[in-house]
């Protein structure tokens, strides 16, 4: 018999009689009997299950169903939230950006619609603002600005062209990635303001236009929510192949084609995962070259690898060139401390081997002590950066006034392992080295001076309101136009006192 517990019990299940047995259920008076959970009501009963138990896990499953319609709904919230906040910058762009930045664009367009300037950069005003406001929202969301522009983009178009599917997932009972999958159906879909004009036949085409769109929101809002992510996406599928025109879905396929691309996302223990996002005939090119190779290998007598460790061997050799002349050339900066390179841990006593701190792959973090002694050794593409093993201070690190130097770069990429405003995720390798007072100024090219910033960062730190400061201990502060301030920190020296003997 399990127990019970009588403060979960609620008014009228209690017992009038501390002796009355738990299994002495009657059916409680609040539950219809067409009730669906009757049935289950009565099974536990008669396996002797507790009242108490029984109301605990309806109250959780319940509650884990309310959870997710609540996230729904507060995931819309933000990216309308998002939605509107471009729609404001768009259209009020003195927001963000400076007089000066306004009067250069109003100069480039031309006062009276004149032909712009043929040499120099355009000054996009929208694009400017744009891309301050997915700065200050990546700022205060911590998230790429990347993202939020993306998102953005997505709440627009369904809040636009997908209305009865917006107000499902506004009202909790659709979900963001039923969203995405219904925005991948509509992908280059014709629409109806691209055949706006004053002709009957033009009309006509954008009514067609909009009764398609019209279709798919009506049969995609009712699939919302009632069947499985792997179902719906499915069905999506099928429903835009039918509102296809013969020559749209090669179309199509040209334009997915046109974003394929490699990423790579680190993970824990020293790892990453690389992604190749191609067309699914290259796809399963790749999958059989790589499995035919590594069964290849499989079937030697010495060899100990899995085929899972085999196929991730082979695309490795494949992709970086490994004994081959083609090789990779790229520099990679891996910061290797002095007693690792030595192997204080093996040849120095306990106290060598406290000291010993792991070696960090740029843009990933720690990774294991053997990979960097052979990749110091034998790597010629790595760019190895011997560090003080008491002091972690570069060892014999030189610095110029006038010119930005490698060994300035790699200090700073000491202290900063990305683009410096907050929220952006550009990796050190990627960014500009900034004067935060310019030159023109009196500011010199010190790294007290300097701060890794992304290209697009540092555009908007010039043609825009945001403002950028520095610390006497290395902290880089942005300033949003609207008051927003927000601070990235150096790393902290590369210390571990957990493995310190003191």
């Amino acid at each position: 018999m399990w127990g019970i517990d009588e403060r979960a019990v609620p008014p009228g299940w209690r017992a009038e009689e501390r002796g009355e047995a738990e299994s002495e259920w009657a059916s409680p008076d609040w539950v219809s009997p067409d009730w669906e959970s009757l049935d289950a009501w009565r099974a536990a009963s008669a396996a002797g299950g507790s009242r108490a138990v029984f109301a605990e896990l309806q109250a959780n499953l319940d509650a884990a169903e309310g959870a997710q319609l609540q996230s729904n709904r507060q995931f819309a919230a933000q990216l309308d939230a998002f939605r509107r906040a471009f729609a404001l910058a768009d259209g009020h762009p003195e927001l963000y950006l400076t007089a000066e930045t306004l009067a250069s664009a109003a100069r480039a367009d031309g006062a009276e619609g004149e032909r712009p300037p043929a040499r120099g950069p355009r000054l996009d005003v929208a694009e400017l603002a744009a891309r301050s406001v997915a700065a200050e929202l990546s700022m205060r969301l911590l998230m790429p600005a990347a993202t939020i522009r993306s998102r953005a983009f997505e709440a627009t178009r369904c809040h636009d062209l997908l209305p009865r599917l917006w107000a499902r997932f506004r009202d909790g009972l659709a979900a963001y990635a039923e969203v995405r999958i219904a925005l991948d159906a509509i992908a280059g879909l014709p629409l109806p303001a691209d055949f706006r004009g004053a002709s009957a036949e033009q009309r006509a085409v954008a009514q067609a236009a909009a009764d398609r769109l019209a279709a798919l929101d009506d049969e995609l809002t009712e699939l919302a929510g009632t069947v499985p992510r792997a179902r719906f996406r499915r069905r999506a599928r099928l429903l835009r192949a039918k509102l296809d025109q013969p020559d749209e879905t090669a179309a199509r396929h040209a334009r997915a084609h046109a974003q394929r691309r490699l990423t790579v996302e680190s993970a824990d223990d020293g790892m990453a995962w690389v992604t190749l996002y191609v067309s699914a005939v290259d796809a399963a090119r790749i999958r059989a070259r790589i499995g035919a190779t590594a069964t290849e290998h499989a079937g030697r007598p010495d060899e100990a690898r899995t085929l899972d460790q085999l196929r991730a061997d082979v695309a490795t050799a494949m992709l970086t060139g490994a004994g081959t002349p083609s090789a990779v050339r790229t520099e990679i900066l891996v910061t290797i401390p002095a007693l690792t390179l030595v192997g204080a841990a093996a040849g120095a006593g306990a106290a060598g081997a406290a000291l010993a701190r792991p070696a960090e792959l740029e843009g990933h973090g720690p990774i294991d002590d053997d990979t960097p002694r052979r990749l110091f050794a034998e790597a010629p593409t790595f760019l190895r950066l011997a560090t003080d093993p008491f002091t972690s201070a570069p060892l014999a690190l030189d610095r110029t006034r006038y010119r930005v130097t490698a060994a300035q770069r790699r200090w700073l990429a000491q202290q900063y392992d990305g683009c410096t405003r907050p929220g952006c995720t550009s990796p050190v390798t990627t960014t500009d080295l900034d004067h935060l007072t310019a030159w023109a100024q009196g500011g010199a090219t010190d790294v007290d001076n300097l701060a890794p910033t992304c290209r697009s960062d540092h555009t908007l730190k010039h043609r825009t309101r945001f403002g950028v400061t520095r610390s006497g201990d290395g902290t880089i502060t942005w300033r949003s136009p609207s008051g927003h301030l927000a601070r990235t920190e150096p790393i902290p020296a590369r210390s571990y006192p957990d493995r310190a003997p003191f």
